[in-house]
C-alpha cells in the first residue's frame, strides 16, 4: 500500500479533501486489519475510524524511509491494542471454555487443506475462536509480534500468550478437519 507524497502533502496541511482521499485509498487495507479483531464489520468501523484518526493527526511524524502500509499498519494494531485496554471488563469475562474442546484427533493433510479452503473460510474460522485468543493468535500469526511484545500489549505472561495461540491452533485444526470432511 503506498501514498502519493503529493497526497500527504495536502494531508498534513489539513486540507479536509485530500483527508477524504486518503481514507477512501486506505479504507480497504485498514479494514482487512480491523475485521481480523473483531466480531462484526460495526466494530470494524469504529476501530478503523479511530485509527484513521490517529493516522492523520500524525502524518507530521510519518518517515518516508518506512512503507505507507507498514506506518499505517502498525498504527491501526496499535489502535486495536489500545481499545482493547480499554475495554477491560470484557476482557476479565473471557474464557477459552466456549469453544468444544473434544475434538477428534484425526490427521488431516493440511496441504490438501489450504489447497481446498480459501482464505475467506480461514477468516471465518479465525472468527470463531474466543476474543482474547483470537487477538493474541492474529498478532503473534498474522502480525508478527513476539509471545514477550504480546504479553506487554495486552497484560498477561508470555505462557499465557503462548497458550492462546497453541489454542487457537487446536481449534483452528478442528475447523479444517470438520471442513474437509465436507
Amino acid at each position: 500500500m503506498q501514498a502519493a507524497p503529493e497526497l500527504l502533502a495536502r494531508c498534513r496541511k489539513n486540507d479536509r479533501k485530500a483527508h477524504n482521499e486518503l481514507y477512501g485509498h486506505c479504507f480497504g487495507y485498514l479494514m482487512s486489519i480491523c475485521l481480523r479483531y473483531c466480531n462484526n464489520r460495526e466494530d470494524a468501523e469504529s476501530l478503523l475510524n479511530q485509527g484513521f484518526l490517529k493516522i492523520v493527526t500524525k502524518l507530521d511524524k510519518y518517515n518516508e524511509d518506512v512503507p505507507f502500509g507498514s506506518w499505517i499498519s502498525r498504527i491501526m494494531v496499535n489502535t486495536i491494542i489500545d481499545e482493547f485496554r480499554r475495554d477491560k471488563k470484557r476482557r476479565e469475562n473471557m474464557s477459552g471454555a466456549e469453544l468444544d474442546e473434544d475434538r477428534s484427533t484425526g490427521r488431516v493433510d493440511y496441504n490438501e487443506a489450504a489447497q481446498r479452503l480459501e482464505a475467506e473460510a480461514l477468516e471465518k474460522m479465525i472468527q470463531k475462536l474466543p476474543d482474547m485468543s483470537r487477538k493474541v493468535f492474529n498478532l503473534y500469526a498474522i502480525e508478527g509480534y513476539t509471545h514477550k511484545e504480546i504479553g506487554e500489549m495486552l497484560g498477561i505472561s508470555d505462557g499465557t500468550s503462548k497458550w492462546h495461540v497453541s489454542f487457537a491452533r487446536k481449534n483452528l485444526q478442528g475447523m479444517i478437519k470438520t471442513a474437509m470432511k465436507k
